[in-house]
């Protein structure tokens, strides 16, 4: 007899060598380089989270989370102390509005902006937490995350889930449970719990809707949520991933492979293969700009002679961010310039640059920049693969003849990775965006990368929320 008919749920192996993994990591014994990955990851993080609470204040729309009151668990960055899961939500939703923080190009999705707010919250709620169990708990849950995108053989345009929110749902979960309570039948239970809140999808970046920059903290906050009922002793559904009604079949039409998530877990680590962005735009987006800035360099004092610009981009990236429609052509929110290769484009031929000034500065366009945009056309690559961030190909015509730049890897990419100098220069700059100053920024960078050394993360937490005013 089948056995979920028979209403005894088989177990779930595929989480249970992750739980297992939860059992026994130990921050000392991962491989340095990894280590130095976490640090990377969380310096990158954070001044993205310190930028986006600059960027985008405390809305009134999150405001009623705050005014809810409750419990001072966990800090929100410029913020008072509140509940974990409203921290964890707010931010969540600051290390993603300005589409700065980290992504996993294979497995096409942001990776910790669910699975570090919600660690963070629960470090906050559980106090005395060290430096090291910390790390542990992001390197795990960003682990989680990052696997189940790489054994998803769906397109996430095809699926129309945002992978961001939908595995961090699940990368936040073990992050939270990891610090707030690790026996294995707590994650267990907690796993099949946060699959009954599990969600994120695609319309927000159709529409522009600031949704988009939501979603990774609800994952985050429900995660907070999930931990905290299943320590209580709420029971979860057993198979939430492999199940009869699973993650695997409901959400992802069977196109994924249970033993692609956990092959060589815990001797390699797709942590290992983030990327840091350069730019604060959609990663579909990236190739196209480090090719429009390469493009500028090249033709110098030329660049404004630049008649017309042809890119051909992968299907996803085209599908995604480069549909010749009006809210791709006219962006008229951050998200819609977001996800906007012609906006994208257009700026880094006429800025030479892409930073969070000139998301705040051409969001609607300026008449320079529409102009900029006019020139450009996009199409689908027939020879790009489905699935990969991918490369491009931009040619560009003028009175100077014909140019063509082909990229492979974006900047950033793990095989074209930002060194150590440059991403020290973002966090700072990204910091100086809201008006942190150097000396602090310096402190606040050296407290990060020295992190596994703190007796109790807090001592971060309170700095961070010190470094942006209320």
């Amino acid at each position: 007899m089948d056995s979920n008919k028979s209403g005894v749920a088989a177990r779930e192996h595929t989480l249970d060598a992750f739980i297992e993994q939860s059992q026994h990591l130990r921050w000392d014994r991962v491989a340095p380089c990894t280590r130095a990955s976490v640090k990377r990851e969380l310096l990158d993080y954070i001044g993205a989270a310190i930028a986006g609470r600059a960027a985008a204040g405390i809305p009134a729309w999150l405001k009623v989370l705050i005014d809810f009151g409750g419990r001072p668990d966990a800090r929100v960055i410029g913020g008072p102390c509140v509940p974990a899961p409203i921290a964890a939500l707010c931010n969540g939703y600051f290390g993603h509005v300005l589409e700065f923080d980290d992504t996993h190009d294979e497995a096409v999705l942001h990776a910790g902006s669910a699975a570090i707010p919600a660690a963070f919250a629960a470090a906050g709620m559980r106090g005395e937490v060290s430096g090291k169990e910390f790390c542990e708990a992001v390197l795990l849950g960003v682990e989680l995350t990052c696997r189940f995108g790489v054994a998803t053989r769906l397109n996430l345009v095809k699926g129309g889930w945002i992978y961001t929110a939908l595995f961090g749902h699940f990368g936040a979960t073990l992050a939270a449970a990891r610090i707030i309570d690790n026996r294995p039948e707590v994650l267990r239970n907690a796993f099949g719990i946060v699959y009954c809140l599990a969600s994120g999808n695609h319309q927000s970046t159709r529409e522009g809707a600031p949704t988009k920059h939501v979603q990774p903290g609800f994952a985050a906050s429900n995660a907070i949520t999930a931990a905290l009922m299943a320590s209580a002793g709420l029971d979860g559904v057993k198979q939430p991933l492999t199940g009869e009604d699973g993650l695997a079949r409901v959400y992802l039409h069977d196109l994924f492979d249970p033993a692609r998530a956990i092959r060589d877990l815990g001797t390699h680590y797709e942590f290992d293969r983030l990327s840091i962005k350069p730019y604060p735009t959609c990663r579909l987006t990236h190739p196209a700009i480090s090719a429009a800035l390469e493009l500028r360099t090249q033709l110098g004092g030329d660049a404004d002679k630049i008649e017309r610009v042809e890119l051909l981009i992968g299907p996803q990236a085209y599908d995604v961010v480069g549909r010749d429609i009006p809210e791709r052509r006219t962006p008229k929110t951050w998200v819609a310039a977001q996800f906007s290769v012609y906006w994208a484009v257009a700026v880094a031929l006429v800025y030479g640059e892409l930073t969070p000034r000139q998301l705040s500065a051409e969001v609607p366009p300026s008449p320079k920049i529409l102009q900029a945009i006019r020139k450009i056309g996009a199409a689908p690559d027939p020879d790009a693969g489905e699935r990969d961030i991918g490369g491009c190909t931009l040619r560009a015509y003028g009175s100077f003849g014909e140019r063509e730049v082909r990229q492979t890897n974006a900047k950033g990419h793990p095989d074209h990775p930002l060194s150590d100098d440059e991403l020290l220069a973002k966090f700072k700059a990204n910091l100086r965006y809201a008006n942190v100053g150097e000396s602090q920024a310096t402190d606040l960078a050296q407290c990060i990368m020295e992190i596994d050394g703190l007796a109790d993360v807090r001592t971060l937490s309170d700095a961070l929320a010190g470094a942006v005013e209320s």
